[in-house]
């Protein structure tokens, strides 16, 4: 579809039938040439030469007066249902039309303009930049017909200008009990032309061909146009990242740019999200093991490599930080089965930056036999990061204990405005109320109302972090789990450049960091961040800005909350001392290296690309694999659990 125009579909065949407009064979012209008469009500023709004079002195005559009856002056009263041809003769010639006596019948039109779902109350807006829109109509008849009739679309510009209207005729069985499964017409509107218009409205038989006992109802909105609800949101960031296996033989997700779009499909056309810039990041190392083939990806490989990732989000300084990371993995060969799809951060608020709010992983595309599996995943795990809890479909952990409808169904009649809009369709086929919501397990999916409108209003909250800059500075990253309530594991603290982030509301955890004096150098009260399918395990990341005091004298780092504790203390200062003049150990292999701290004894290492600062990989241990190219300088990051050296090597 070229951008600027407006489409429709009309879900019946359309045909007519005429009488004999030009009077071609006897000479005179009847007009209307058909009309449709109400049984008891009558309509008034009226006869012309073939040069347009009027003729006065016809003499009229109807085909079946048990249909219909004609006066002398061409008043015809319908008498029962049928067809019947009315004739006019005069002067020897003679000319006819087509009366089709109908039952007595009111007409109601009603309309939506909806993206992907709409409420009951059509309060959804249409957000600017994305998914073109469309309008379904409803013709509600209180006896069941097939009458044919004009449906017009108007789309009013401001100062109520009309900048468009399309007009269809439609026919069709028409229902005393339409639905939004099947809509008598739809009218496709471009995403171009939104943008444009104030206000709309659709009307029924402008022309009033078809009687109509009230016809007060023919006409949507009745009151006249209904302003075009609209919105603008701000462009979302996306950057795919695909997740290197290290343990499982380096299998690595495959996403690359021509790709994107298939990996973005449910994603447009189920959420609010306006204009979207997707790019394609290095990729990443991990060490975290699939399992053991056929059958892996169990909940601890997820919530790894979902950390390790955030890290690396936290620790990109050239990126935008107003970025969402999404980590593709591919199962290793040999595996037929995962646990999960994808695992993803819930956020707390639409402008959140920091840890534990943009990060999640999905399944890359291809890799199930459910075609859109991967794609509606990807619009899942999206879902959790724009604040959304699973719906209670399918058996889905942690359910939103507000979702309005049973069964985690979506509740009304969505339409997939996307696909009609990109050519993949030809209309915008329904999706049942019954369809299972994206947030849960069922298949196949839809978004509803509810759903959405969370989306949308996510995506307008603010947010203010305690510790944010926009700058990168030096920092010390700090990060760990809790489990169960009852078990904190603290990771390798790392000394790295990294933009700021630190708790956004206080909760029952104390970060704190201390000298060997046993002096406070900072503290935090803090709530660990929410995942998906993990009800027991929750994730916490800071980047606290490295002080002179934190250089100098931060001995301990402890974490504690719920009766439960962890405690990070510092190696020697002489092994310190020692690793900092030290070069680390590279060992190349057929597709990346082994890069091993000089420091034997250290807990943690961090390697990244020396020229873009981009994280290539980190461990809690002192040697990692990263994929990598001859010749790349890399930084080294070795920690002793809370102090950092770092140094630089050139992968050979």
């Amino acid at each position: 579809m070229r951008a600027g125009r407006l489409c429709a579909v009309i879900v019946f065949v359309a045909a007519c039938s005429t009488g004999d407009p030009d009077g071609a064979n006897n000479g005179l012209k009847v007009m209307p040439d058909s009309v449709t008469v109400a049984i008891g009500s009558s309509a008034q023709f009226a006869v012309t030469d073939r040069a347009g004079a009027a003729v006065s002195a016809a003499t009229w005559t109807t085909s079946d007066a048990t249909k219909a009856t004609v006066s002398s002056s061409g008043s015809v009263t319908a008498v029962a249902a049928g067809r019947v041809t009315v004739t006019a003769s005069a002067g020897g010639k003679s000319g006819s039309a087509i009366v089709r006596a109908a039952v007595p019948k009111n007409f109601t039109i009603d309309a939506q303009i909806t993206q992907a779902t709409q409420s009951s109350d059509g309060s959804i807006p249409m957000v600017l930049g994305g998914n073109a829109a469309v309008v379904n109509v409803l013709l509600r008849t209180t006896q069941s017909g097939s009458e044919p009739m004009q449906v017009v679309l108007r789309l009013f510009g401001s100062n109520n200008a009309l900048i468009r209207a399309d007009t269809i005729r439609s026919t069709g069985a028409l229902s005393t009990v339409p639905t939004y499964l099947a809509p008598v017409v739809q009218f496709l509107v471009p995403a171009s032309l939104l943008s444009s218009v104030a206000s709309w409205q659709v009307v029924r038989d402008p022309k009033g061909e078809i009687p109509d006992i009230d016809p007060s109802d023919d006409q949507f909105p009745r009151a006249g146009p209904a302003t075009l609800a609209k919105v603008t949101v701000p462009a979302v960031a996306i950057r795919f990242v695909p997740i290197v296996l290290a343990a499982n033989g380096n299998a690595t997700g495959s996403v690359t740019t021509v790709q994107l779009p298939e990996y973005l499909r449910t994603a447009k056309s189920l959420h609010p999200l306006g204009v979207i810039n997707a790019t394609v990041g290095i990729p990443f190392s991990t060490q975290a093991n699939f399992g053991t083939a056929p059958s892996g990806g169990g909940a601890a490989f997820w919530q790894q490599v979902l950390a390790e990732l955030d890290l690396a989000r936290v620790a990109d300084i050239n990126g935008d930080p107003d970025s969402y990371w999404l980590g593709i993995i591919v199962p290793p060969s040999g595996f037929t089965f995962t646990s999960y799809g994808g695992f993803g951060y819930i956020a707390g608020a639409g402008t959140s930056h920091g840890a534990g709010t943009r990060t999640a992983l999905a399944i890359q595309v291809g890799w199930f036999s459910r075609a859109s599996q991967a794609r509606d995943g990807i619009a899942h795990e999206l879902g959790h990061n724009f604040g959304r809890a699973h719906a209670p479909c399918g058996a889905a952990g942690s359910p939103d204990p507000l979702f309005p409808n049973a069964g985690g169904v979506i509740g009304a009649v969505g339409h997939d405005v996307f696909s009609w809009a990109n050519g993949d369709a030809v209309s915008a086929v329904a999706r049942g109320a019954q369809t299972g919501d994206l947030m849960g397990y069922c298949t196949p999916v839809w978004i509803s109302d509810y759903s959405y409108k969370n989306v949308l209003q996510f995506r307008g909250n603010s947010a203010v972090s305690l510790i944010r800059q926009t700058e990168p500075v030096r920092s010390l990253v700090i990060r760990g789990r809790i489990e169960s309530n009852t078990r904190v594991v603290l990771e390798p603290a790392f000394t790295i450049m990294a933009r700021a982030t630190g708790p956004e509301r206080d909760g029952s955890y104390q970060l704190i960091g201390r000298a060997a004096d046993g002096r406070t150098l900072f503290r935090y009260s803090f709530d660990p961040a929410t995942l998906d399918h993990a009800d027991n395990v929750r994730h916490f990341l800071f980047a606290i800005p490295a002080t002179p005091a934190i250089d100098d004298s931060l001995t301990s780092i402890e974490v504690t909350g719920a009766g439960a504790g962890a405690q990070l203390r510092a190696g020697s200062s002489s092994a310190l001392r020692a690793a900092t003049s030290a070069t680390p150990m590279v060992t190349r292999n057929s597709d990346g290296a082994t890069i091993t701290c000089a420091d034997r004894s250290a807990r943690g290492i961090l390697i990244a690309d020396a020229t873009s600062g981009t994280m290539l990989g980190t461990a809690s241990a002192g040697s990692t694999r990263v994929v990598v190219a001859s010749g790349t300088r890399v930084s080294v990051a070795c920690s002793d659990g809370v102090r950092t050296v770092r140094s630089e090597a050139v992968v050979q």
